[in-house]
């Protein structure tokens, strides 16, 4: 049985030790997932998965840098509140979290009982006063009366039917139950007075001014797509992540905001959902006819910290310098997983080359984390089935643990199982594999031609809208209708719609507006010129509609075939096929400020996050014989704008996280013990 949430009891399963009185227990605090029962027998705690050897820059075609400064030492990302990321929507409006309290919902018309005013409260429009009367006094009867008060509704419509519903709850409440019923073949609305055992319609009135709710997630140590699933998995209604919209998809160690967007829920039930899940806080709501969808964006605000900061003054000459003279757009780190055995652009490939076996294989490889017993099991052969049985039931909305249940229901249509991977999971693999591919082609082009426009570069004809430059929108060709996509994976266990539901998928509905953006090649006379400076030139993402350049084409072509592709990357499957897109090659940050900061202790706050300030908590200010120095750097970047790759640049070090580690040993020894929000 489970009661909210909290607790959940098992007589048998992975969870229980067998035996009289001895079933399983289990229960799930916040983010805290602790298991009880089955060898060894004790409280434990479910972890994320843990990472083995990390990808490495120049692993992934990082390997170029635009200007010759020293660089300095500095640690990045050493706590959550370290790096914070507001995103900034289509009209310019930065997100922040200021108001935790959902809306009040709109106050019904009062209505008056005067016989004179009548009209306000029995709505002659919709029934006539004949009918009206007849269920007053329905309404004023003994509650065991069993009489009803019937109107053919053969020759009226559904939707005239449900005015009428609206009008009678509105009238009376909830002392009279409507219903629509068959007799003889024949279809009446049907109008009784409540009594025990008479079914009642709980669906609930919209009554916010539009269609979906907006508002901002505030998130540490999860990223957006854990979020969503989080947040679906609470409302515990026939909701999946993937109807919940958002623009773009936020780091992990990081505190964030960003808008999401729900059709028809209420917002006090998102607000409830929410109370106990501790790394996500939800407010801010407002309301909009549009759904929000990935790409509707111009850009992100970064607030960052680089602690124990060695040489302050050559910190301060590298950020004028970069913001100048900008920094490689690199696809980051992040873009690939954490994995250096199977990292996400070797299943991405295998899914362009149509090798689905070796794709599933790739995303089922084991690794430490909650899934590796069953993983591992996968690998030694014990089948789908047999993986299926080990998996905890706090990693049951994972999505390898989705790809074992479908492998288990449907073992050689492969297709099919990796379509019960979430659509945004799936492309992501795509996306890493174009990935992986600009930034060669981007390091390449920088090698052979420098840092100046070259005759056969792509510029954009016109001044490109903001979201024109972001790949993401081009990446996710998806239209009404594309069959397959329209019913998501099975929903997190607890919430989310179950097996047979109809459930609407917003996101498959449609997305942003894809562009071929309008590019031209670079002639000589264009050189010449002096009207096109680096700022201008894109590279392709590669894909079957974009254009490539003279001048990098043959490389393209060269590097592909190495990996069995064609540059059209097109496949049988129209969702592993890749459209393609265009990135600038080189990025400069906007409204960019920066100040160093001296602190005492290792672990002190440096920059407010929402929530401190909602709770008028104010970092500390700079000590000046402070023992340790930080660079605090304000700055805009354009979507799908890496800003680690623009911190590699400034500081000419490796951004991995291994190194960073590295880095931050000797702060750990004299730090707290458990330095709260400390990104471990």
């Amino acid at each position: 049985m489970n009661r909210g949430g909290r607790w959940n009891r098992k007589k048998s399963g992975r969870f229980s030790t067998g035996g009289r009185g001895r079933g399983g227990h289990g229960f799930d605090r916040g983010n805290r997932n602790f298991v009880k029962g089955g060898p060894p027998n004790q409280w434990k705690k479910i972890k994320r998965d843990i990472p083995g050897p990390r990808i490495s820059e120049s692993e992934i075609g990082i390997t170029e840098y635009i200007s010759d400064h020293k660089g300095f030492i500095g640690i990045i990302k050493w706590r959550y509140s370290d790096f914070q990321v507001s995103e900034i929507n289509e009209d310019g409006v930065i997100a922040k979290l200021t108001d935790l309290k959902p809306p009040e919902p709109p106050e019904d018309e009062v209505i008056d009982d005067d016989e004179s005013l009548l009209l306000n409260k029995y709505n002659l429009e919709i029934l006539p006063m004949e009918i009206w009367d007849k269920i007053n006094v329905l309404s004023l009867g003994s509650k065991t009366t069993t009489e009803s008060v019937e109107i053919d509704a053969n020759d009226i419509s559904k939707e005239e039917r449900t005015k009428m519903h609206d009008a009678v709850k509105k009238a009376f409440g909830d002392s009279i139950v409507s219903s629509t019923v068959n007799i003889d073949g024949k279809k009446f609305m049907r109008f009784e007075k409540y009594r025990k055992g008479v079914y009642v319609d709980r669906r609930i009135k919209w009554v916010w001014p539009e269609e979906y709710v907006h508002f901002i997630v505030h998130k540490e140590n999860c990223d957006t797509m854990e979020a969503a699933g989080k947040i679906a998995a609470r409302l515990r209604l026939n909701v999946k992540p993937t109807m919940l919209g958002y623009a773009g998809t936020k780091d992990r160690r990081a505190k964030t905001s960003q808008w999401f967007s729900m059709r028809k829920v209420d917002p006090r039930k998102i607000v409830a959902a929410c109370q106990d899940l501790r790394e996500i806080h939800v407010g801010n709501f407002t309301f909009s006819p549009k759904h929000i969808k990935l790409g509707m964006l111009k850009g992100n605000r970064f607030r960052i910290a680089i602690r124990n900061v060695e040489d302050g003054a050559g910190a301060r000459a590298a950020c004028e310098l970069v913001c100048r003279r900008g920094f490689i757009n690199y696809f980051g780190l992040q873009r690939f997983g954490t994995q250096a055995d199977m990292p996400t652009y070797h299943i991405g490939r295998f899914l362009l080359q149509g090798e689905y076996q070796k794709a599933i294989d790739g995303i089922l490889s084991v690794r430490e984390g909650p899934l590796e017993h069953a993983l591992r099991l996968y690998a030694e052969g014990a089948g789908a089935g047999g993986a299926c049985a080990a998996v905890p039931a706090r990693a049951a909305a994972l999505p390898e643990a989705r790809l074992l249940r479908a492998l288990a229901d449907t073992p050689t249509d492969l297709v099919a199982a990796l379509e019960r991977i979430p659509r945004n999971a799936r492309l992501l693999y795509i996306h890493s594999y174009q990935s992986y591919v600009w930034n060669h082609a981007a390091s390449e082009r920088v090698r052979r031609l420098g840092l100046r426009p070259a005759a056969g570069d792509l510029v954009p004809r016109t001044a490109p809208r903001p979201d024109d430059l972001c790949d993401d929108n081009f990446h996710l060709e998806v239209t009404e209708g594309n069959e397959g996509d329209a019913e998501d994976a099975d929903p997190p266990r607890g919430g989310g719609a179950q097996p047979g539901d109809q459930a609407k998928d917003e996101s498959s509905e449609s997305t942003v507006d894809i562009r071929k953006l309008d590019v031209k090649a670079l002639t000589q006379e264009d050189i010449d010129s002096s009207r096109y400076t680096i700022f201008d030139v894109v590279l392709p993402l590669p894909g079957y509609s974009v254009e490539y350049p003279d001048n990098m084409k043959g490389y393209y072509e060269e590097f592909l075939e190495k990996d069995g592709l064609d540059i059209k990357l097109k496949n049988r499957v129209k969702t592993y096929s890749a459209r393609g897109a265009v990135r600038r090659l080189v990025q400069r940050p906007h409204a960019a400020s920066w100040a160093l900061h001296r602190y005492s202790r290792a672990d002190a706050d440096l920059l407010a996050s929402d929530l401190d300030e909602l709770a008028a908590r104010a970092p500390p200010a700079p000590q000046e014989d402070g023992k340790y120095e930080a660079l605090l750097l304000t700055m805009t970047l354009p979507p799908s704008c890496y800003a680690t790759m623009m911190l590699r640049e400034l500081m000419k070090t490796d951004t991995s996280s291994r190194a960073q580690a590295l880095l931050s040993h000797p702060l750990k020894r004299t730090a707290s013990p458990d330095p709260p929000g400390a990104a471990q």
